[in-house]
């Protein structure tokens, strides 16, 4: 029986933790990749970038992903209990909200290994790519794209100018291309299309044109030299790009082991960089006892209050975690009251909302604050009505 019921409890749970983790993520990477977006095209970067700079970022928004996914998936399965009147049932039937959490508890372990794994190992990988791509960016390693209607100088002389590009700025149509020597000769080139491609011992770039025209003027001639080509290969030095630093030179982008072998050093930075990733990881656990008490409510008032404050109070804890982190790696004050505290007081008061859910009469811990709303909003209702007769 125990068992049916933790299955039915697990398929309460998963389902919406699974639709919460799915809609964050991309709630978050949408508002990202429009920042994004406008980054690369405003440092000529190819388009198709971004999309590899918001998959580096995935890691960095599972840390607080993960745990509202958990909560709303266990509240959200207790609320739906509570309002079915399944949850009077079980407990009639001896079956305690102590049983009713186990399965939540397995869910969480679950994950608590998956924040592991994400927080200590894959995201100081993908935050050092993440860094790479935006260096890459910056120094034009990737490649710039050519923009459509400017005259863009491509060094030793030579200025492009294009209307039209496709496929990321590899592929260029209605070019103008002129080229200045010291000498004083200018090539002027137009042709109806091009493309880029890298010269076999990759010292050149080379730029293909296709149906053109190329005037040579030479001042030691009389007349230009004008050629019309069906094809015609203008070659580039390939610049000499900086390469990006080696990963490890910020303590973000160590691995967790990594920051427990160097935290001897006494650098802040490693030390408020692991109790950070130490603190996020375990708190994962103490989600669904939070997420229990908060799931209950009255089926008269229906209300999602808990919905609110929990949302709050794990944003709050969230940003704290932040903030402490950047004290602490500041060396201005040790992570165990800026890191440590804040997680003891979260848990200490997800117990408490937990044993008033648990063991209270009536068992439902946001009653008082339901109680204050509801007169508020009465009183507010009341103004309205009066307001609304005196016109």
């Amino acid at each position: 029986m125990l068992k049916k019921i933790d299955k039915y409890i697990l398929t309460e749970t998963i389902v919406p933790l699974m639709t919460t983790l799915i809609i964050s993520a991309l709630l978050l990477l949408l508002e990202k990749m429009l920042s994004l977006f406008d980054f690369v095209i405003n440092q000529g970067g190819p388009i198709d970038i971004v999309w590899r700079m918001l998959g580096n970022l995935m890691p960095q928004y599972l840390t607080l992903v993960l745990p509202l996914s958990v909560f709303f998936g266990v509240l959200l399965a207790i609320r739906k209990f509570a309002l079915n009147s399944e949850l009077d049932a079980l407990l009639a039937s001896g079956v305690s909200l102590n049983r009713l959490i186990q399965p939540s508890l397995y869910v969480a372990i679950v994950l608590l290994v998956v924040n592991i794994i994400v927080v200590g190992f894959v995201q100081p990988y993908s935050r050092y790519t993440f860094q790479g791509l935006v260096f890459d960016i910056r120094s034009g390693a990737l490649g710039a794209s050519i923009k459509a209607g400017e005259f863009t100088p491509l060094g030793n002389g030579l200025t492009l100018r294009i209307e039209e590009s496709r496929d990321n700025g590899r592929e260029l149509i209605d070019i103008f291309a002129q080229k200045e020597s010291s000498s004083g000769r200018i090539q002027s080139i137009s042709a109806e299309k091009g493309n880029f491609f890298i010269s076999p011992d990759k010292r050149y770039m080379i730029l293909r044109l296709y149906n053109g025209m190329l005037i040579d003027l030479d001042i030691a001639q009389s007349r230009p030299s004008i050629v019309n080509f069906d094809m015609h290969d203008l070659p580039l030095a390939v610049p000499n790009f900086a390469t990006f630093r080696e990963r490890g030179e910020e303590a973000r982008e160590m691995t967790i082991l990594e920051l427990w072998n160097d935290r001897k050093s006494n650098d802040p930075d490693v030390i408020a960089t692991l109790h950070s990733r130490l603190a996020r990881a375990l708190s994962i656990l103490i989600v669904p006892f939070l997420a229990v008490p908060l799931g209950l409510v009255a089926k008269r008032s229906g209300r999602a209050l808990g919905i609110t404050v929990g949302v709050i109070i794990l944003l709050v804890y969230h940003k704290i975690l932040e903030f402490g982190q950047d004290f602490s790696a500041a060396g201005l004050i040790s992570p165990w009251l800026v890191i440590w505290l804040p997680t003891l007081i979260f848990v200490l008061l997800t117990a408490r909302l937990y044993y008033i859910g648990t063991y209270k009469v009536g068992g439902l811990p946001l009653r008082k604050i339901e109680i204050i709303y509801e007169i508020i909003m009465d009183s507010f209702h009341r103004i309205a009505n009066r307001l609304r007769m005196t016109k």
